[in-house]
């Protein structure tokens, strides 16, 4: 039986998130995780530069046609911004620390952020509105952002369903970037799949317990509210310090 294989993603649609506060609150939090969680993979942090908000994913191309015509959707949603966005500035904040299951605390690998704030409630439609257009155009990968599988570019998961609409998060830690090379159990030689030229190591995503984590900042304000000014298209991969870090952004729209 041939198996279907799920498209390569490639890019994502974003409303970045990077302030002054914000840099100050995972700060902090890294201070506490260092020493409070000494075994923690600290290359799970994320950085400032690449927190933002996911709207959904997408399977394009490196620089081909339909890359294009989703920038050009993009960008032509600029005039209609204000109406899409009911025409007022959207301000919202993060507060509290969360993970997608709270019954895998102690085994976690995805710590987010969530959103608060008057305006949360208009973001959220916002949110739904542009998913829903750019899936509709065949950009958005269903299965992606809303139903159970949210990559945020990066291949964590999420709940919810379709018809719940987009999950509002910052993933804050992330162990997918801490992942190391273990050698391969030498006690398997009589493994079937132990053949000749085996790799000698395997990848391995490591987890921590998070339940300690999760209570001591329950309630704490990592980014007072800020005007939600740029929905953006990035190209997923983060990049490296030395060209700025954070996410390429392909195309972007301002948002009133």
């Amino acid at each position: 039986m041939t198996r279907i294989r799920s498209p390569q993603l490639t890019h994502f649609l974003s409303i970045p998130l990077a302030s002054p506060s914000l840099t100050a609150s995972l700060t902090a939090l890294r201070r506490d995780i260092v020493s409070t969680m000494p075994s923690f993979p600290m290359k799970a942090i994320r950085p400032v530069s690449t927190i933002h908000l996911t709207l959904g994913v997408m399977s394009l191309d490196a620089a081909g046609p339909r890359l294009k015509a989703a920038t050009d959707a993009l960008l032509g949603l600029q005039d209609s911004a204000p109406d899409i966005i009911s025409g007022a500035p959207i301000h919202i904040g993060l507060k509290g620390l969360n993970i997608f299951d709270r019954s895998t605390a102690s085994n976690a690998n995805v710590v987010f952020a969530d959103v608060y704030g008057e305006d949360t409630l208009r973001l959220q439609e916002f949110a739904d509105r542009i998913n829903r257009h750019f899936t509709q155009l065949g950009f958005v990968v269903e299965n992606g952002t809303n139903n159970g599988k949210n990559s945020n570019g990066h291949g964590e998961s999420s709940p919810g369903t379709e018809e719940e609409g987009v999950v509002l998060h910052a993933t804050v830690l992330n162990t997918r970037y801490a992942t190391e090379l273990v050698p391969v159990d030498k006690n398997r030689e009589g493994d079937a799949n132990h053949k000749k030229g085996r790799k000698k190591h395997q990848k391995v995503r490591p987890s921590f317990d998070a339940t300690d984590l999760l209570a001591r900042f329950e309630s704490t304000v990592f980014m007072e509210p800020i005007h939600i000014d740029k929905l953006a298209i990035c190209k997923m991969g983060e990049r490296k310090p030395q060209d700025g870090g954070g996410y390429e952004v392909v195309a972007y729209i301002p948002l009133p």
